[in-house]
């Protein structure tokens, strides 16, 4: 689902409930899209599955999508892009005797409530560069659709300047 909010940012839920298959989405034409390949296809800048959001970039893609996590910021106060600090996924090595887990360059858009067993977006601005190198901003919103259920990923975003 994508609503225009009237202001140059469009507001975006992604249903990710399903926990095996991905769902892909392309930042510029604001849509879901299908890659045949998603580990080697342009197609495609986020992919959400249940609260996992991963970037075409580093471990889980070609398309050299970066990150850069900016806190103490307003969604509306972020204008350009930063020129560093980017980071994309990558292989979280644990003990020798465990499989490595997937490090998602989002593994910390969220904050978990032990107590309630819910999901609450945390407070930051997620700068996106895409496979076609532009650039985006992103407030995550909410992690469940207005009946509660979990896994409808909910966030703000809007094309920004480059780095200048």
């Amino acid at each position: 689902v994508v609503e225009d909010n009237g202001d140059g940012s469009s507001t975006i839920i992604v249903d990710g409930r399903d926990d095996q298959d991905w769902v892909y989405f392309d930042l510029e034409s604001s849509m879901e899209v299908s890659p045949t390949d998603p580990g080697d296809s342009p197609a495609w800048d986020l992919g959400v599955l249940r609260f996992n959001v991963k970037t075409n970039g580093g471990t889980s893609g070609t398309g050299m999508v970066g990150v850069a996590v900016l806190e103490g910021v307003t969604f509306d106060s972020v204008e350009q892009a930063p020129a560093d600090g980017y980071i994309s996924d990558e292989v979280n090595a644990g003990p020798a005797d465990m499989e490595p887990e997937p490090g998602y360059a989002f593994d910390l858009w969220y904050d978990y409530d032990m107590d309630s067993h819910t999901l609450a977006p945390r407070a930051a601005i997620y700068v996106v560069r895409t496979v076609e190198e532009n650039y985006f901003k992103i407030e995550f919103l909410d992690y469940y659709n207005d009946a509660g259920t979990a896994g409808y990923v909910k966030f703000r975003t809007a094309p920004i300047a480059a780095p200048g």
